[in-house]
């Protein structure tokens, strides 16, 4: 037999629960995020998610919000995707094109800030022959991921 049984909790309890510590500041250091990237050298897209600890619960860095480097390698295009969440990209180094939608492609360079809204379709292409594109990339997948899983919960 399943166990389906679910837990009770008085509202005081619940409420305490939702209190959370702050969130502590962190540096991420580029010989380390280096040193990651390394690992991943076969692949064409290199994403290394950044985390307050040694696990994937502390790849939620703000509530509902993730944070990533992303490198392609030169010559390597993204294909062009949609989905749910946001992103927010910022150039850190090399050089590409963005494709959003049916729009022509936009060149980016390092310091580029670029908003791609949710369910917008959006590709990129190292453009580069000898450098990676290394983009810093936030979203908020995680919070995506919680309302997906909370409707799957309900159906």
């Amino acid at each position: 037999m399943n166990n389906i049984q679910g837990g009770f909790f008085s509202y005081k309890d619940f409420r305490q629960s939702l209190n959370r510590p702050p969130v502590n500041a962190r540096v991420w250091k580029d010989d380390e995020l280096t040193g990651m990237r390394q690992q991943l050298k076969d692949s064409e897209v290199d994403i290394v998610a950044l985390a307050h600890d040694d696990s994937t619960e502390g790849c939620k860095l703000t509530p509902g919000m993730a944070v990533s480097m992303q490198w392609l390698k030169p010559g390597t295009t993204l294909n062009g995707h949609a989905h749910s969440w946001w992103h927010l990209f910022i150039i850190q180094s090399g050089s590409g094109a963005l494709t959003l939608g049916d729009a022509d492609a936009v060149n980016v360079s390092p310091g580029d800030v670029l908003l791609v809204p949710a369910w917008t379709r959006h590709g990129f292409v190292n453009t580069s022959a000898t450098e990676p594109l290394a983009m810093l990339n936030m979203s908020n997948m995680p919070q995506m991921a919680q309302l997906s899983n909370a409707a799957d919960a309900t159906v």
